[in-house]
């Protein structure tokens, strides 16, 4: 039963098959497990890669645009790319079980295990047998079949002598070499081995590097060669995303934001690191400024931006959400620095191989990530210095977990859905923009950002919001095991009332908490504008001015809290926009260890969709 799998028919651009197993979840666990506990780099030869190695397929392409460039010690003639015919499932188990004894010894019961006897596969209504090949879906099936086709690469290598280097990513076999004959000579080799990797013949292919500058060469997902091929690659990838961000206009805006952001942007992100796309930057902007155009499409803002404030919705907009912007990563941006990153870890891995003859040392690899987090730090920093008081604490509030949490809500239950209006209102705060109306038509003053939630003359949404967050948190504290929740419980204070009261384990007989959702925009909140810490972040310097004032009033909401006996009195501080002070936040961490898996999270998301509905019913678009 564990090794059973449900069969799904996958159809390639070729018009072929691809058949996927997905096996069962506790078999998945497990051999994920096994490959993390036990796998040893010499299970593989160092040319094969795909299975734990850094940086994936980029090292071939690396390679390439290092012969290309005419780097020292990458010094070849002809490229030959090896095409196999139904790689994964045209393996012999029997040749497996014996190469996973010989160079994985201690994956062998486990080999014997998955693949001795035929398994199930499940398709509709319908069950077939797997008794060949590896199942592609199988977290074993890429690590078996590279162990497998070993003995035969390293054959293959040493028959076509030091004049030709192999690099292989499972299947997709390249031939970096001097010989003019290396494929012929490799299809004769491989000719009695199609028990192990049948060669498509139509598919390989033979190509000089002097070919390759002039008319490109595509391979493993990407471009190499001339400028002209490659913007012409890049081109068309581009019209494809943007075919699909077209598309979004007929969904609602809750579901085309979360499509752009953990979709449709991130299909390109892997050619920002095996493109070389340093003279392409035109293209990179061109995709930013798609992306920027759908923002502002479901923004439904009612006038133009001024100059101004398109320039910092632009640089919000590619801000990370942790850091108060919207999370979609200027291609521009990052294209370089991913670049940079992936071409340092391929040029080490490459210099193992021996195939770099440069005689100083590769520098250490900088990861991405690191680079990345370095660049948006300044780029906040610089918004940051250019934003007003009200602006500041808006964006600090976005940075925060409660303020950023709606952004990746799935809305596959009511209490989680926003309308289209909600989601404009919190692309408003996310960029940093008010009203589109300049002059309140609720109190006829001036209408700039956070005026809005201050307004005494419109309906306050105040009582509502604090009702829904109060009856969520009520909801999820209910799970905690052995914990007792009331709701309003009577004080020694006459008429007056905490919200939630919770009984438990602990010593104490139970702990009374008030919630209070207050505005940083209030008249009395402390200011960002004041001279910043010597050498500090101005970021964390406005986040300690608005959290040291949510201390305060917590300490106020404690001192003239309602008497209680036996019990500990402890108030929930929030902002609107989700910043909590320190106190609650130390509550937080207590009550995230205490809930189910899954609880906490569910709970916080729930509360920053309350926020943002809270906001869009004073917003005036």
């Amino acid at each position: 039963m564990l090794r059973t799998s449900r069969l799904i028919p996958l159809k390639k651009d070729d018009g072929s098959i691809r058949p996927i197993a997905v096996g069962e979840l506790i078999y998945r666990l497990c051999a994920k497990a096994l490959i993390i506990s036990h796998f040893q780099p010499d299970f593989l030869l160092p040319f094969q890669l795909g299975v734990k190695s850094i940086g994936g397929v980029e090292p071939i392409v690396r390679l390439t645009e290092r012969v290309l460039e005419g780097s020292a010690g990458a010094e070849f003639s002809f490229l030959a790319s090896l095409d196999a015919s139904n790689a994964f499932n045209r393996v012999d188990r029997a040749e497996m079980a014996a190469a996973v004894k010989t160079h994985a010894p201690t994956l062998w019961r486990t080999c014997k295990w998955a693949y001795g006897d035929s398994s199930d596969l499940v398709c509709g209504d319908k069950i077939l047998q797997s008794s060949q090949g590896v199942r592609q879906g199988d977290p074993f099936g890429p690590l078996f079949f590279s162990i497998t086709l070993r003995p035969t690469l390293n054959a293959l290598s040493q028959s076509l002598g030091p004049s030709t280097q192999a690099l292989a990513y499972l299947d997709d076999i390249y031939l970096f070499s001097n010989d003019s004959q290396v494929l012929s000579k490799t299809t004769q080799f491989l000719a009695d081995k199609q028990h192990i990797i049948k060669l498509n013949e139509k598919k390989c292919k033979l190509i000089s590097f002097d070919e390759i500058r002039q008319e490109g060469f595509k391979m493993l997902g990407t471009m190499v060669g001339g400028k002209e091929k490659r913007a012409e690659f890049l081109e068309g990838r581009i019209r494809k995303e943007m075919a699909k961000v077209g598309k979004l206009k007929d969904l609602p805006h809750q579901h085309a934001l979360l499509l752009l952001r953990f979709c449709i942007q991130q299909n390109l992100r892997h050619l920002q690191r095996s493109l070389r796309s340093d003279d392409l930057v035109d293209l990179w902007e061109r995709l930013d400024t798609m992306l920027w155009e759908e923002v502002k499409r479901m923004r439904m803002r009612q006038r133009e931006d001024t100059v101004e404030e398109e320039a910092l919705g632009r640089s919000l907009t590619k801000l990370p959400a942790r850091l108060g912007g919207l999370g979609l990563l200027s291609f521009k941006d990052v294209a370089p620095l991913a670049y940079r990153s992936a071409a340092e870890a391929s040029d080490t891995l490459l210099d193992n191989l021996g195939l770099l003859s440069s005689p100083e040392e590769p520098p250490t690899p900088i990861p991405q990530r690191t680079r990345c987090a370095e660049l948006w730090e300044s780029q906040q920093e610089a918004i940051l210095h250019n934003l007003g008081d009200t602006e500041r604490k808006r964006l600090t509030e976005n940075a925060s977990r409660l303020g950023r949490s709606w952004l990746s809500v799935i809305p596959y239950l009511q209490p989680l859905r926003l309308s289209n209006v909600e989601i404009a209102s919190g692309l408003h705060d996310r960029t940093l923009v008010g009203s589109s109306i300049p002059v309140c038509r609720f109190c006829g003053s001036d209408s700039p950002l956070g005026h809005d939630e201050l307004c005494r003359a419109r309906n306050p949404w105040t009582q509502r919001r604090h009702n829904a967050i109060n009856r969520v948190i009520y909801q999820h504290l209910k799970q905690i095991q052995g914990a007792t929740v009331e709701i309003e419980p009577h004080t020694l204070s006459g008429q007056r009332r905490n919200d939630l009261r919770v009984r438990g384990s602990s010593a104490l007989a139970f702990t009374d908490y008030d919630l209070k959702v207050y505005s940083l925009g209030d008249r009395d909140a402390r200011s960002t504008v004041t001279p910043c810490a010597p050498n500090g972040k101005l970021a964390d310097f406005c986040l300690d001015r608005c959290v040291n004032w949510l201390d305060k009033v917590g300490q106020v909401v404690s001192k003239n809290a309602p008497k209680v006996t036996g019990g500990v009195f402890k108030p929930i501080i929030l902002s609107t926009g989700g910043l909590m002070s320190r106190s609650t936040a130390d509550d937080w961490k207590d009550w995230r260890e205490a809930m189910p898996v899954g609880g906490f999270e569910k709970m916080e998301k729930r509360i920053g969709v309350e926020l943002v509905k809270a906001r869009a019913r004073t917003l005036v678009l």
